[in-house]
């Protein structure tokens, strides 16, 4: 089903709100901050064991290499790898990592392919990080997005603060989502729910997607991805809305909007493909209050 309505203007409002607030203010340091591991930024060279390289790389270097991409890119998810790129004149590599210590970080590239299988060595310098820009890649999400939005609705037997919890904490959606996930509920916090936790990185589920915003017991915001045979639009984020009415003690009706598609018959088929998978969860939502939570093993 496609709607246009005024709700649709009432939750981009609240999704552009929240990422105002989200960007622009600085929170003040509470004592669990103040307790939590210092995190350090460095500096790492990756450098080429042979002359001419990487002019001259040979076939199982190009294997490594893959390897080498695979392993930062899920360090990228994980937020350790702040940056990363090859330099040209001079040729070498550059990782920007953040870590907890110096030996976090050195066990980081120990572990890394390419230096663990000899194609590379590396020069490691800690560095102090003076300015810093929040930056957000301009095809992270749709720029002229479409009108569609999808809209489901589902009544759920169960408590307002159960089923708050059943979509804001990890333990919540393993038992009607899927059995593997990392939820965080703050402001830019990971939204991640692993459909294939076997995968490599990067093709587990909704990695790198994030909160958006929350009004608590209300209204959850965080971003979603399209599933990997979608190829190049997964990388481009849409954004899925709940809001939770209590109808009484035991029953809450759950509303799920999902917009910020793109145009274009290839988004049209990612539209089509959530319009059945989010039927599937609110379905599965329902049956974790009715019949418990579900059994992954069967």
């Amino acid at each position: 089903m496609i709607t246009i309505n005024n709700k649709y203007l009432k939750i981009s409002f609240l999704i552009g709100l929240f990422t105002v607030i989200f960007s622009g203010i600085s929170f003040g340091v509470d004592e669990r901050e103040q307790n939590m591991p210092k995190t350090e930024y460095y500096f790492v060279q990756l450098l080429g064991t042979r002359h001419d390289w990487p002019e001259n790389m040979i076939p199982e270097e190009t294997k490594v290499m893959e390897e080498h991409y695979v392993y930062l890119q899920k360090l990228v998810l994980d937020k350790k790898v702040f940056l990363a790129g090859p330099v040209h004149d001079p040729v070498f590599g550059m990782i920007i990592l953040k870590a907890d210590s110096l030996e976090e970080a050195k066990k980081i590239m120990d572990m890394e392919p390419s230096v663990f299988k000899g194609v590379h060595t590396y020069e490691m310098h800690p560095m102090h990080v003076s300015l810093l820009v929040e930056n957000f890649s301009p095809e992270r999400f749709v720029r002229e997005p479409s009108d569609m939005m999808l809209t489901r609705e589902i009544v759920v037997p169960a408590s307002l603060e159960q089923v708050w919890r059943a979509w804001t904490t990890t333990g919540g959606v393993k038992t009607f989502f899927s059995s593997e996930a990392e939820v965080e509920l703050t402001l830019g916090g990971k939204y991640e729910i692993y459909f294939v936790p076997s995968a490599p990185p990067g093709l587990r589920g909704s990695e790198g997607c994030r909160v958006l915003s929350y009004l608590p017991m209300k209204m959850l915001s965080f971003e979603w991805n399209a599933p990997p045979k979608f190829e190049m639009l997964r990388k481009v984020h849409t954004q899925v809305v709940l809001t939770f009415d209590e109808i009484d003690a035991n029953s809450v009706k759950v509303t799920l909007s999902h917009h910020g598609w793109g145009k274009g018959d290839r988004w049209r088929e990612v539209y089509d493909y959530f319009d059945s998978a989010w039927g599937y969860v609110l379905d599965n939502l329902k049956k974790r209050f009715v019949e418990g939570p579900l059994d992954w093993e069967e």
